[in-house]
């Protein structure tokens, strides 16, 4: 459910591999399947798929699926299971892999009938074209425990996406969330990725946003568990190394493609809503219910609201972020 990059990468696939795979799209992406899918990633592996090897329509595509991933932007939730509630079969499972906090509450309330698992998917995706996708980065599939969860990493075994189901999958999407407080300082920054990540001034702004969230989980007695091999506690003290130290320690971390662009800088490039209100709003929200303030990431996310308002990045030096946001935390 949800034919972005996401949604194409991972059932493009699974579809390569051999699995029975439909998307649920509209538009130019539809239009574009009709011709065929194209998958890579880093490390070189391609495929090309034909329309034979997949389904593509709308949410009636869905209606013989007994796993749906559920791969729609955070600000769309509530709409798309409501067009889904309408067609899914009864015992069919939904699987959400999508970003930010709050989805899997959403999908529960609107689907009861349905088995509703949280995932997360904390490797980056580049829409190359509206039917290409490329996986810029190493990393797993993340999925909580369940029989649809097991079948979903079944399917994926002989290829070269790894779906692995996590007990603690509730702290993981706090652990994710930690990572994902980048996607508007990307948008912020107007720069790739890896060119981001070379730059100790960003890399500081992302360190303050980091603690702000990790200070508000303290308080909120959640103990967030990491995405990455790396944990959660560490990765801001990480991020101010030295740049060559830096490089050495997070070398697993950096192995990304030059172009690696965050999801929500696509979502600015495609004239789409911000995903930052569930991103760096959640560290706000999460604050305030515990009376502390989370002033880096309220910045982060009215600064990208203005960004989005204008149609392009303002393309913000790391050292001229940096002050503001060391104002900010004083």
């Amino acid at each position: 459910m949800g034919a972005g990059a996401i949604g194409l990468y991972v059932g493009g696939m699974l579809a390569a591999f051999g699995a029975t795979v439909a998307f649920a799209g509209r538009g130019r992406t539809l239009e574009s399947l009709s011709r065929g899918l194209a998958v890579s990633r880093l490390g070189g592996f391609k495929a090309e798929l034909k329309p034979h090897q997949y389904r593509a329509g709308g949410v009636m595509a869905l209606a013989e699926c007994d796993i749906i991933l559920f791969c729609t932007k955070s600000g769309d939730t509530a709409q798309a299971a409501s067009e889904l509630s309408g067609v899914i079969r009864p015992g069919a499972a939904v699987i959400s892999l999508q970003n930010g906090i709050g989805n899997v509450d959403t999908l529960r309330r609107c689907l009861p009938q349905c088995d509703v698992i949280p995932g997360t998917v904390p490797f980056n995706v580049v829409r190359m074209s509206p039917n290409a996708v490329h996986c810029a980065m190493d990393g797993q599939v993340l999925v909580g425990p369940g029989d649809a969860s097991r079948r979903l990493a079944a399917a994926a075994l002989n290829s070269p996406l790894t779906v692995a189901v996590r007990d603690d999958i509730e702290a993981v999407l706090w652990g994710k969330l930690l990572l994902n407080l980048n996607n508007g300082l990307n948008v912020l920054s107007g720069v790739p990725l890896r060119q981001q990540f070379e730059d100790p001034a960003y890399r500081e702004v992302l360190a303050l946003a980091m603690e702000e969230l990790l200070g508000v989980l303290d308080a909120a007695g959640i103990q967030p568990v990491g995405a990455t091999r790396t944990s959660p506690r560490l990765i801001p003290k990480i991020l101010r190394l030295p740049t060559w130290l830096y490089r050495v320690v997070a070398r697993h971390q950096l192995r990304m493609d030059e172009s690696a662009r965050s999801s929500s800088w696509d979502d600015l490039v495609a004239g789409r809503e911000p995903e930052t209100p569930f991103l760096n709003g959640a560290v706000c929200r999460l604050a305030e219910g515990h009376g502390m303030r989370a002033p880096v990431n309220r910045m982060i996310l009215e600064e990208v609201d203005r960004a989005f308002a204008q149609a392009q990045s303002p393309r913000l030096a790391g050292r001229e972020l940096l002050v503001l946001m060391r104002q900010l935390s004083q």
